[in-house]
């Protein structure tokens, strides 16, 4: 740093304006300063300059010595700081000293005041018991002040003891108030156990209270009802709400009441199962059971709408319920129709087997009985919906494990009396064979199995269109837990298996199928009986072998059918008539002609083959007894099975004159 003035700086000035001029410029502009001056003046310069720098460096000096100081002012700054600090902190730690002294003290009075107390009595004047409300939450206050004494475990234990005996001082006052719906008295109890941190003490003696009241309520009732039950609870519920949420000011009134109502129900004398019971013991018909029952859900239903309806009820602070909690209670409320639901399965029973009274059913005629019994199977689609109608008013789908025996006991009955008429049919058929009375579509035993076997498929389908509805009745999806049927009235292993239990065909329908297949067979083999008898002589017959020599020669037209084939033909033309007397319009005769005819040609191509010697003439007569059926059984719109085709082919080919 240079600090130059005067003629320094002038020369100084010439100096620099020579060393900075172009090179192209004139000499003549060089000043006309002379070059001693110049030289002169340099040492006076250098010496200025020194100078300064003497200067500088005392400067710097000064500059790092100020430095110092001011760290020295921040050290000793810091140190006053902290200082202040640990004055401060020593401040609050005599000034807690000194507030803890004053609140032990505090503490030792109220402490002993409330020994005093306890031991002279708990006041039962509401002024008295507000300023011991006062006190316990001063205590309560005092102890938390404490919470850094030594002692503090020694006084909270305290505390908590001459709270337990307060407690218990005060407990049965509180139910009285709480019994007599006292609200001022209650309302400073409340206050007490809230100052001692026990509000839930208050809950639990308010259900205590509650439940006894309503308790006796229902004990003093003239006549015992699941709906006065249900009536007396459903009046209670909202003013029990309001007392839990003005009086004992509790954060969850909802699910305070549910857990009184719910422990209430299972604990009430007489229990409203039993009464539910005996009711239905007093039902003198199947039908008034059922009606009862029907009522049972009815009135539960009603009183579970009006929990439902104060749940849902709009209010400032929505009060979130455990699922859990609404579960047992919906359990507790449905435990009469629960219990029920095993006598409902015997009074459907009874119900659908009434129908098999009839006294239609006890004919002595075959054909009647049959006529009977299927008259009954097919009302029984009817029967069977109204049962599940009744048995969804009841309990809904949970009802169905329960109606599914029922239903199933009335379907195994009547396919019993199907198949027990089914044997009777059957022996009175054999018998009259075993007599030689004449059998086929004549006789009473076909046109009754006939009928019998529609009875078994009107039954069956019956069966299959009732299942079919069931299964596709669909149940509402995500229901409310206390709309939630197959929870609240069914075992957990029933409940898992409902489904499938309904997927699954009526249990009773195998065996229904089996003795309708059963029925198909008998009816067929008495329609065939007549066609069967003749075929059995074929192998027996003496025109077979043995014949003249000379009646071999007898040209074909000279011979006509035999005896047993033209028995055949005559049975076989004459069943479409006898056949529409006894056929429903469902069934065609022609499905009939046309199994009797490929029965007749099987059968009878088997009885050919078993003659063991047949010689030219035999021959001719077997082709003409096969024209003659083939001819009946086209004339009834119907053809020769290819075995017989084949046979008739062969005894032409192993004849010569034919083969001609």
């Amino acid at each position: 740093m240079f600090v130059l003035c005067g003629d320094r700086t002038r020369d100084l000035c010439v100096v620099a304006n020579f060393s900075t001029t172009a090179p192209n410029r004139s000499i003549a502009c060089i000043p006309s300063t002379s070059p001693f001056q110049i030289v002169t003046s340099i040492p006076r310069v250098l010496q200025d300059a020194s100078a300064l720098q003497l200067e500088a460096a005392l400067l710097q000096q000064k500059l790092i010595s100020l430095e110092k100081m001011v760290q020295d002012v921040e050290e000793q700054t810091g140190n006053s700081i902290e200082s202040l600090q640990r004055i401060d902190q020593l401040k609050s730690r005599l000034e807690n000293a000194a507030s803890a002294l004053r609140e032990a003290d505090k503490w030792a009075a109220l402490a002993g005041g409330l020994e005093d107390l306890l031991e002279a009595g708990v006041p039962t004047g509401g002024s008295e018991l507000q300023q011991l409300a006062e006190r316990v939450a001063a205590m309560t206050a005092s102890l938390e002040v404490l919470s850094e004494a030594p002692d503090y475990e020694s006084k909270r234990l305290q505390l908590e003891t001459l709270y337990n005996r307060l407690e218990a001082a005060i407990t049965s006052p509180l139910i009285e108030a709480l019994t007599q719906m006292d609200a001022a008295r209650t309302s400073v109890y409340v206050s007490l156990l809230t100052g001692m941190s026990r509000h839930v003490s208050a809950c639990r003696c308010w259900r205590r209270a509650a439940a006894a009241r309503l308790a006796a309520t229902w004990r003093r009732l003239d006549a015992h009802s699941v709906p006065a039950l249900t009536n007396l609870l459903a009046n209670e519920a909202n003013k029990q709400v309001d007392w839990l949420t003005n009086v004992l000011k509790t954060e969850t009134p909802l699910a305070e009441l549910i857990r009184l109502y719910t422990d209430l129900l299972l604990s009430l004398e007489p229990p409203p199962t039993k009464v539910a019971s005996a009711s239905l013991k007093l039902c003198s018909t199947p039908e008034e059971g059922i009606i009862l029952l029907t009522d049972l859900r009815s009135d539960i239903d009603e009183f579970i709408s009006c929990i439902r309806t104060i749940i849902d009820a709009p209010r400032q602070n929505k009060e979130p319920i455990l699922s859990a909690t609404l579960r047992e209670f919906g359990r507790a409320a449905y435990a009469p129709l629960r219990e029920l639901l095993p006598t409902y399965t015997e009074l459907q029973t009874q119900l659908l087997l009434a129908h098999l009274s009839d006294p239609q059913l006890k004919q002595e005629d075959l054909l009647e009985i049959s006529r009977a019994l299927l008259s009954v199977a097919e009302r029984c689609d009817g029967w069977v919906s109204a049962a599940y109608g009744k048995a969804k008013k009841i309990a809904g789908v949970a009802a169905y494990p329960y109606y599914l025996p029922a239903v199933d006991n009335f379907i195994t009955a009547l396919s019993n009396l199907i198949s027990s008429h089914s044997r009777h049919i059957e022996t009175a058929f054999l018998s009259s064979v075993s007599l030689g009375r004449g059998a086929g579509v004549l006789s009473a035993a076909f046109p009754a199995a006939q009928v019998l076997e529609a009875a078994a498929s009107a039954l069956l389908d019956a069966a299959a269109a009732s299942h079919a509805r069931e299964s596709g009745d669909e149940e509402p999806k995500n229901p409310h837990i206390l709309a939630d049927l197959p929870t609240l009235l069914l075992e957990n292993e029933s409940r898992q298996r409902l489904a499938a239990l309904r997927a699954e065909p009526y249990p009773s329908t195998a065996a229904l199928r089996r003795t309708k297949e059963q029925l198909r067979g008998l009816a067929r083999a008495v329609l065939r009986h007549p066609v069967d008898v003749q075929l059995d002589k074929i192998p027996q017959l003496p025109v077979w072998n043995n014949n003249d020599a000379l009646s071999t020669d007898l040209p074909d037209f000279a011979l006509s059918p035999q005896e047993y084939i033209t028995e055949i033909g005559q049975y076989l033309m004459t069943l479409p008539q006898h056949l529409e007397m006894h056929l429903s319009e469902k069934q065609a005769p022609w499905q009939f002609l046309s199994e009797v005819c490929t029965h007749t040609c099987e059968v009878y191509a088997e009885k050919i083959l078993n003659i063991r010697n047949m010689d030219a003439l035999g021959t001719k007569r077997c082709l003409t007894d096969i024209v003659y059926l083939s001819s009946v059984v086209e004339d009834l719109g119907s053809s020769i099975t290819p075995a017989l085709k084949n046979l008739e082919k062969s005894l032409r080919a192993a004849t010569p004159s034919q083969a001609e």
